[in-house]
C-alpha cells in the first residue's frame, strides 16, 4: 500500500467501518410490527443421537452419532462443471469426479411460522473431502427447493469454500448465509451433502443448526433477572485494524479468534489458538469475497483441534439468554449495525455490518464488549449502553456465534429450542 493509499485508509476507518459481517441491516417488515419472541433455534446433534432420525442415502451414523459417507452406498458423482468453468474461472465443487451421500432431516414443524433461516454445521472435513447444506422450507402446504447455504471444506486444497448467489425465486433468496423467504413457512427440512475425491477417507458431520426467525414480530429486550450482571469474562482482545492488507474487514474472523483465544486459555488447548490471519485465511468466501459468512465462521471453529469446541450460528430475543451464556462462562459474538450517534463510544463512526464479542455485563446490566474495530489489542476492551446497542444488534435480528466445549451442553435458557 503506497503512502498515498495509507492516509486515504486511515480517514475511512476513522469514520467508518465497511461491512464484515455477511448480511447487510435487516429492511424493516413488510407489516406492522407485532410484540413476539421471532427466533428459534433448530438443533440436531450427534450427542443427542438426533442424527440417526435423518433419512439417509448413501451415509452412515458412526458409533457415537456422527454422519459419515457409507463406502457401500455412496454414489459417484461429478461435479456439473468443469474445472475453472463455474464463476470468475473458478469449480462449483472440485472440477471432476467424487463420492456422494446424503443425510436429510425430519420434517421440523415451526409453530407461528418463519420467513428467514440461518443454518449452521459442525464438521470436520480432511483433505479430499468437503460439506454442503441445502434448507427447503413448506409454504401453504407445498415444499420449496432445496436452497443452497454453502459449500465448506477447513483448507481449499480440494475446493474452495463458497456460498452459492443467485437461487432467487418466487419464494425465497438466499443472501451468503441466510435464506430470507417471502411468505411465512410452517415447517422447515435440512438436508446435509457429505463428498470425498478419496475412497479411504470422508467427512464428519456431528451436529446441524439452523436459526429460524419470523422478521415480522419485533422483539423487545425482555427485563432482566441480572443473570451475569457484574461477570466478566478473561476474552483476549485483538484488533483487526493491525493488519494492512485486509484487517478492515476481519472484523468476524477477528471475533472468533478472540473466542477461541479464550476457550484455549480456559480448556489448557493451546491448539485453539491461531493468529487472526488463519481465522481470515480459513473463512474466506470466494464468492461473497470476504470472511464474515456466518456459518463458515463457526464451522472454522468447530473444526480446530480435532472437534474441542462445538459452534453455531443463532439469533436471540434480547440480551437475558446472553446473560445466562456468560454466567455460565460462555462469551458470544454479536452482528451489530449503526448509524452516526447510534451508539455512544463506539470505535467507528458507522458500520453496515460489524461483530463484536460481548464478554460480560457492569453491575447495572450495559455490555462489556471487545471491539476489534479499535485500534490496538490494548484499546479493545470497552462497554456500550445496553439500550442502545440493543438497537444495533436488531439490525442482524439478534445473530450471535456461541461456542462451547465438546461433550457439554448449553445453559438452559441460554437458546430457544424449536419444539
Amino acid at each position: 500500500m503506497n503512502a498515498r493509499a495509507r492516509v486515504l485508509s486511515a480517514v475511512l476507518l476513522a469514520t467508518c467501518i465497511w461491512a464484515c459481517a455477511s448480511s447487510p441491516p435487516s429492511a424493516p417488515p413488510d407489516t406492522s410490527p407485532e410484540a413476539g419472541s421471532p427466533a428459534r433455534l433448530w438443533q440436531k446433534t450427534s450427542v443427542s443421537g438426533d442424527l440417526a432420525r435423518f433419512s439417509r442415502d448413501g451415509t452412515r451414523v458412526t458409533a457415537d452419532g456422527a454422519l459419515e459417507l457409507d463406502p457401500s452406498t455412496a454414489k459417484e458423482g461429478t461435479d456439473p462443471f468443469p474445472a475453472g468453468g463455474w464463476l470468475d474461472g473458478g469449480s462449483f465443487y472440485n472440477g471432476g469426479t467424487f463420492r456422494v451421500g446424503t443425510a436429510t432431516s425430519e420434517v421440523q414443524p415451526v409453530p407461528g411460522g418463519f420467513d428467514s433461516v440461518v443454518p449452521s454445521f459442525d464438521a470436520q472435513t480432511p483433505p479430499g473431502t468437503w460439506v454442503k447444506l441445502t434448507v427447503s422450507a413448506r409454504i401453504e402446504g407445498t415444499w420449496t427447493k432445496d436452497y443452497e447455504l454453502g459449500v465448506w471444506a477447513f483448507d481449499t486444497t480440494t475446493v474452495a469454500r463458497h456460498s452459492v448467489d443467485n437461487q432467487g425465486d418466487a419464494d425465497g433468496n438466499v443472501l451468503t448465509d441466510t435464506l430470507n423467504l417471502k411468505r411465512r413457512a410452517d415447517a422447515l427440512r435440512v438436508t446435509a451433502h457429505l463428498f470425498s475425491e478419496r475412497p479411504d477417507v470422508s467427512p464428519r458431520v456431528r451436529a446441524l443448526a439452523a436459526a429460524v426467525t419470523d422478521t415480522r414480530l419485533k422483539p423487545q429486550d425482555a427485563t432482566s433477572d441480572r443473570t451475569g450482571w457484574g461477570v466478566v469474562l478473561d476474552v483476549p482482545g485483538y484488533s483487526q485494524m493491525i493488519y494492512p492488507d485486509g484487517g478492515e474487514v476481519w472484523c468476524s474472523p477477528t471475533s472468533t479468534t478472540m473466542l477461541l483465544g479464550y476457550w484455549s486459555r480456559k480448556l489448557g488447548r493451546a491448539d485453539l489458538e491461531h493468529p487472526v490471519p488463519t481465522a481470515a485465511a480459513h473463512t474466506y468466501d470466494w464468492v461473497y469475497k470476504g470472511t464474515g459468512n456466518w456459518a463458515f465462521n463457526t464451522a472454522y471453529a468447530a473444526s480446530m483441534s480435532n472437534g474441542a469446541l462445538h459452534g453455531l450460528v443463532a439469533r436471540f430475543d434480547s440480551f437475558a439468554p446472553v446473560e445466562r451464556l456468560v454466567a455460565a462462562g460462555i462469551p458470544v459474538s454479536i452482528s451489530i449495525a449503526y448509524e452516526p450517534g447510534e451508539l455512544p463510544g463506539g470505535a467507528s463512526r458507522r458500520t453496515d455490518g460489524h461483530l463484536i464479542v460481548v464478554k460480560g455485563f457492569t453491575d447495572t446490566g450495559d455490555v462489556v464488549v471487545n471491539d476489534p474495530a479499535f485500534a490496538s489489542n490494548e484499546t479493545t476492551h470497552t462497554t456500550y449502553p445496553r439500550a442502545e446497542l440493543w438497537r444495533a444488534w436488531q439490525h442482524s435480528r439478534g445473530a450471535a456465534y456461541v461456542l462451547w466445549p465438546a461433550g457439554t451442553t448449553l445453559p438452559e435458557q441460554g437458546l430457544v429450542p424449536l419444539p
